[in-house]
């Protein structure tokens, strides 16, 4: 269990960070320079906050109004760096005990076996980290942070420097051990997919200019909660541009009941699900774009799909391998922009409905899937 309520300014930069976890793998997600690594500094106790608070557990590590700040040696926290931070000149015994210098050898000996065996790297005590895997390297980096028993696990981009194939091999690997363990887990990353695998509880993190100031930037905490809450149900436009909605627009409620709302946005008009707006109020909406359908434009006015249909063309298509992005022009509409949504399809699907010759559709936006801020 963590609360963390603080505030820190420093070069420029000033940051306001509030929010709680329990025993659960929880991450901080946002662009870089947003101050995820900075919170992860004070809850550490390597950086002292201007003002706020910080409790883990049932023990307060700081508190600037009762003057409280814990050495980092005092707070029991398990910090595993970027770059893992391994002593190059000890062995994976070495460093896995680096922190245990206070406890007699033969517990000292005892606890690195334990770690050795719950990390499955027996048989590589003697080695030096220039001899091991970026799993196993990972793996020993993990081991000295939890060989401390501490109240927190703290995970600065620790697959950052790794290419894809490894990185997906070692998230799993990283949610495998993480299960057996009863800590919470606090992880800094700017990737979508691996805050998405690896953690059930997202916070969203925003760095942007302060008003009236053109050099201070504030890093602030847009939004908490479940995974499914923050892709789906983003609190705003940043969260929903920083979650890859791709498709924002603003528009005005013309009409409102228990069916949904009908907004009229930029020359088209679209329904939502319910919400507590009232006619005549400005709002913003999303949709995901792999929650778009498209039909043919021979079908589309008698398909079986009726919801907030759009007539127009595939303007241009961007394969990903697996994937397809597809950018469509709105029929009709007169913005300047070259292209109004995108559309992800998986390739199989782009193969089936002959995309590479037929330019021409009707899309459906899924109501259910429109999410109003």
């Amino acid at each position: 269990m963590i609360e963390v309520d603080i505030e820190k300014r420093l070069n420029g930069f000033h940051l306001r960070a509030a929010f709680k976890a329990g025993n659960e793998l929880v991450s901080l997600f946002g662009p870089s320079g947003s101050g995820k690594t900075l919170t992860l500094q004070s809850i550490a106790g390597l950086v002292r906050p201007d003002e706020g608070r910080i409790a883990i557990g049932d023990r307060v590590v700081f508190d600037s109004r009762l003057g409280i700040n814990l050495p980092p040696q005092k707070r029991r926290v398990g910090y595993v760096f970027q770059d893992y931070a391994l002593l190059p000149h000890l062995s994976v015994a070495e460093n896995i005990g680096y922190g245990l210098h206070a406890l007699p050898t033969k517990a000292r000996r005892e606890k690195v076996v334990e770690m050795l065996d719950l990390m499955r790297l027996e048989g590589l005590e003697a080695h030096r980290p220039h001899e091991l895997s970026g799993g196993q390297r990972q793996r020993v980096a993990l081991a000295r942070a939890l060989v401390i028993q501490p109240s927190i696990l703290l995970l600065d981009e620790p697959f950052s420097a790794l290419d894809s194939a490894i990185r997906s091999k070692l998230r799993a690997e990283l949610l495998q051990l993480l299960r057996g363990i009863d800590i919470t887990a606090i992880l800094v990353t700017h990737s979508l997919e691996e805050a998405y695998v690896l953690s059930e509880t997202m916070v969203v993190y925003d760095a942007s200019t302060e008003a009236g100031s053109a050099q201070t930037r504030k890093g602030r905490v847009l939004q908490i909660g479940n995974r499914e809450e923050i892709l789906y149900r983003p609190a705003s436009r940043a969260v929903a541009r920083f979650t890859g909605a791709k498709n924002i627009f603003s528009g005005t409620v013309i009409s409102a009941g228990k069916d949904g709302l009908e907004i009229l946005s930029e020359g088209f008009s679209i329904v939502s699900p319910p919400y507590e707006r009232a006619v005549g109020d400005k709002v913003e909406f999303c949709i995901r774009p792999e929650h778009i359908m498209l039909l043919r434009p021979d079908q589309g006015l008698g398909a079986r799909v009726k919801e907030n249909r759009l007539r127009g063309r595939i303007v241009q298509e961007i394969s990903r391998g697996s994937s397809f992005t597809l950018l469509f022009k709105i029929d009709g509409l007169q913005n300047g922009r070259p292209y109004d949504l995108q559309v992800e399809i998986p390739a199989h699907v782009y193969q089936k409905l002959a995309l590479a010759d037929i330019k021409e559709w009707v899309v459906s936006l899924k109501k259910d899937a429109i999410h109003v801020f």
